[in-house]
């Protein structure tokens, strides 16, 4: 048993593939992060089926997230198409939770955990000065899970901002009025922003850079962590100075967990999830079964077929989805909604 490390591009050079066998890996459930590494691009599919018929490889597990998933795809695809006895078997491994049908994915927990941590830092800041505005941007470019199940976790947030949800500054409905609203009654007042959200705001506003890909082909998001914070800043320092016989205007402070959220070794939700997943991968690859990934649907263990899962992503269904509404009410927000009904359009 062999680990590739470097994503696909470790396919391409079998002299750097580290054997794991069972001292290799016994603590790997104590580590963060990926042990074999990542990587952006480098996915060649022909050269790639090449190297496993080359090494002798008949049983492949693919761990990772959206992408990863269709890049199995792709070779489980080129598998078929020369008639090769290769498995390919996906692991679902994002915090970002991103992958369709699947009840969760594989670091989630962990993420979530390690974002609530995050957001009590932010509410103890905001506690010690007034009118101060704790802001925390979590990952999540365009499934905002992370964001919604912490700020639902920590029972101290005011807003929650979503990609799935476009939100406004002014006027009825608007943030900045409820930001106001809070912070006079409770002094302070507590954002949990996911990274994608505010994309289509900034661009609307002038604020967007240039569109830029990385290897991988994603586009780089604009930063809407500060930015926000300038916005707000600027919208209520005024009304508050006003509100208040001291003169206070807006405190703001700004938390950036970042990579502290996928670095963090798994909680012990996550490893048993891992245990079971790994086993599941295993029993269906060594009975023959290929072009599957494993995971729980609707709480069952469950074989899905790749196809049914690469090129779609799970996002946050906020029309329907009853902890999304959980949110909203939690929060007090505006809700920012629409009547129309958009199942159809979703993957």
């Amino acid at each position: 048993t062999y680990g590739i490390p470097a994503g696909y591009r470790g396919f391409l050079t079998p002299e750097t593939w580290r054997p794991l066998d069972i001292k290799a890996v016994k603590n790997f459930h104590e580590q963060g992060g990926s042990v074999l590494g990542s990587s952006r691009g480098g996915h060649d599919t022909k050269a790639i089926v090449d190297t496993l018929v080359e090494q002798g490889v008949n049983l492949l597990f693919v761990v990772g997230g959206d992408g990863t998933v269709r890049g199995a795809a792709k070779i489980a695809d080129e598998v078929k198409a020369r008639g090769l006895p290769i498995s390919v078997a996906v692991i679902p491994k994002t915090i970002d939770n991103d992958i369709p049908l699947l009840d969760r994915t594989f670091g989630f927990e962990t993420a979530v955990e390690a974002a609530r941590d995050a957001i009590n830092v932010a509410n103890v800041e905001a506690e010690g000065f007034p009118h101060a505005l704790g802001v925390v941007k979590v990952m999540g470019r365009n499934s905002g899970f992370i964001a919604m199940h912490s700020a639902l976790g920590c029972c101290v947030a005011d807003l929650c901002l979503v990609p799935e949800v476009d939100f406004y500054f002014d006027g009825p409905g608007g943030i900045v009025d409820h930001l106001y609203e809070r912070i006079i009654e409770n002094d302070k007042a507590v954002i949990v922003l996911a990274e994608g959200a505010g994309q289509n705001l900034m661009a609307e506003m002038g604020a967007a850079g240039e569109v830029v890909k990385d290897a991988s082909g994603n586009v780089l998001l604009d930063d809407i962590g500060p930015w926000l914070c300038v916005q707000l800043k600027k919208r209520l320092d005024d009304r508050l100075e006003k509100a208040t016989p001291h003169g206070d205007k807006l405190y703001t402070k700004y938390v950036d967990p970042s990579y502290m959220l996928r670095g963090v070794p798994p909680n012990t939700a996550d490893n048993l999830y891992c245990v079971q997943l790994a086993h599941n991968a295993v029993h269906g690859a060594m009975a023959g079964l290929t072009s599957f990934i494993v995971g729980s649907v609707n709480t069952r263990e469950c074989y899905v077929p790749i196809e049914l899962v690469a090129n779609k992503r799970n996002v946050i269904d906020v029309s329907h989805q009853s902890l999304w509404e959980y949110v909203v009410f939690a929060t007090g927000q505006p809700a920012f909604q629409t009547n129309e009904d958009s199942r159809d359009d979703k993957d």
